[in-house]
């Protein structure tokens, strides 16, 4: 279940223009907006995670007790849906976003755990967020999940997030590729996957457990520790950006393919593992 967040406006200003309001979140990329006869669906797909989010527009108001509150402040029926099992990397953008959107059309925000309307406030929100989610997953302990380290999580979502702003900070002299989280059923294994390929300088995603190692043989994966046996004298710690951000410049990547047949009498098995989203990620603190 998600955490709604309700939008309210001030009595001053009178109701929005919904109008004004779709028109926002059509020149919003990423956004797709869906009708039907109760309720208007603005849905968010974030392709880099893995999952979607909505707003809502009810033409029935979905606040309980309403009456009680503040009656400076109009229900506008408008809400946003916020998932509560996603890193909470994920949370603090949509709520920056929802920040935005308050500020723009000047909105005030209710949630059930709120004695009344309150002006938005993101740190106030994280925090009922992580008391939800904190929650959520003692009554309900999510199956398909995988706890990480709340500040190494964020690194690696940074990480992901922030590809083509890494690529222009190494002036596209070194490869930034995705990473992606992987999950071994017969051992309950779990770890993040960073990619390279053979003949390319590149970046190792933080804090990762596996590195795939693609040449002209094809690919294969070893873990952190035996990588790092072979590879730790021509790798560089580049932390000014990230935590634990390892990169193969170009020269030390060419010397290093010396190595590539004692790395590959290391390789693990593949097929023991499948791909994870990351939406399926949740920060263990």
């Amino acid at each position: 279940m998600p955490m709604n967040i309700h939008f309210f406006s001030n009595t001053q200003t009178g109701r929005i223009d919904y109008q004004k309001l779709l028109d926002f979140f059509q020149d919003e990329p990423n956004f797709e907006i869906f009708y039907d006869n109760e309720k208007v669906d603005i849905v968010y797909s974030d392709y880099d995670f893995g999952f979607e989010y909505e707003y809502k527009i009810t033409k029935v108001s979905q606040v309980a007790g309403i009456y009680k509150l503040d009656p400076a402040y109009l229900n506008i029926n408008f809400m946003l849906c916020l998932p509560i099992l996603i890193p909470a990397y994920a949370v603090k953008e949509i709520l920056g976003f929802a920040q935005k959107l308050t500020k723009q059309f000047d909105l005030a925000v209710y949630i059930d755990s709120y004695n009344d309307v309150k002006p938005f406030n993101v740190h106030d929100l994280f925090s009922e967020f992580v008391a939800c989610q904190k929650k959520e997953i003692e009554e309900n302990p999510p199956v398909g999940k995988h706890f990480v380290d709340g500040d190494k999580l964020t690194a690696i979502c940074k990480y992901e997030r922030t590809i083509d702003n890494l690529v222009e900070c190494f002036h596209s002299e070194i490869a930034v590729n995705h990473a992606k989280p992987l999950y071994n059923k017969e051992n309950d294994e779990f770890g993040i996957c960073s990619y390279w390929y053979l003949g390319n300088a590149t970046a190792f995603v933080p804090y990762f457990d596996y590195v795939s190692i693609n040449d002209e043989d094809g690919e294969f994966k070893v873990r952190r520790s035996d990588f790092f046996r072979f590879m730790d004298r021509y790798v560089q710690k580049i932390d000014s950006y990230l935590p634990d951000l390892y990169v193969l410049k170009k020269k030390p990547e060419k010397a290093s393919h010396s190595v590539i047949g004692k790395l590959k009498k290391y390789a693990i098995t593949e097929s023991n593992y499948e791909e994870v989203k990351f939406a399926d990620l949740i920060d263990k603190n």
